[in-house]
């Protein structure tokens, strides 16, 4: 893994809500997440990262400028693999 991605983590969409940042392996992947009432989520990237407690499922992640939710975290020995929801409507700063 390539660790040469910055990526912002907020707490909420917006700019005031910033929490730190740090360098991730930023990827494209497809992944569905299906709800019980039919509601459907299409995962559109994920990161690989080092363990951080700042980062969650109610965390937001900013990438080149491009808004993400977190839907999914793997804590995987030594690294966090995590899913991501590329927000439809951006947060102007």
């Amino acid at each position: 893994m390539f660790y040469e991605t910055l990526i912002k983590i907020y707490s909420s969409p917006g700019s005031t809500a910033y929490i730190k940042s740090l360098y991730a392996d930023f990827q494209p992947y497809t992944k569905s997440i299906l709800f019980e009432d039919g509601f459907q989520i299409d995962i559109s990237n994920r990161i690989f990262c080092d363990p951080d407690t700042s980062i969650d499922t109610e965390k937001y992640i900013e990438v080149e400028n491009e808004l993400y939710k977190i839907m999914d975290l793997i804590k995987w020995d030594g690294y966090y693999e995590v899913h991501l929801y590329k927000l439809k409507r951006q947060v102007q700063s």
